[in-house]
């Protein structure tokens, strides 16, 4: 049975901010793994961008590598790392 361990609706760009640093990831690491744009991913953590579908694919990919998200309906939030999460390496620019 697949946890779900968060609802977009709740998700706050600061909760995608701190599971990316948690994982060691950079924004351009995570905008990557989403197939996403590095823009795309600063607005969302600035909250200048509040599209729910970018929140989501955010979320599914940070899931994926070992995140989970709290929300408590007091409005408690926080972010958890498993122990076995995807630590991986940055992600390296190609050199011309």
């Amino acid at each position: 049975m697949r946890e779900k361990s968060y609802d977009v609706e709740l998700l706050k760009g600061e909760q995608i901010k701190v599971a990316r640093i948690l994982l060691g990831w950079s924004q351009k690491t995570l905008a990557a793994k989403a197939y996403l744009s590095e823009t795309a991913v600063t607005r969302l953590e600035r909250k200048i961008l509040e599209k729910k579908s970018t929140m989501k694919l955010l979320a599914h990919v940070l899931v994926e590598a070992g995140i989970i998200f709290v929300n408590h309906e007091d409005g408690t939030t926080g972010v958890l790392i498993k122990p076995d999460a995807d630590r991986t390496e940055e992600i390296e620019e190609e050199e011309d």
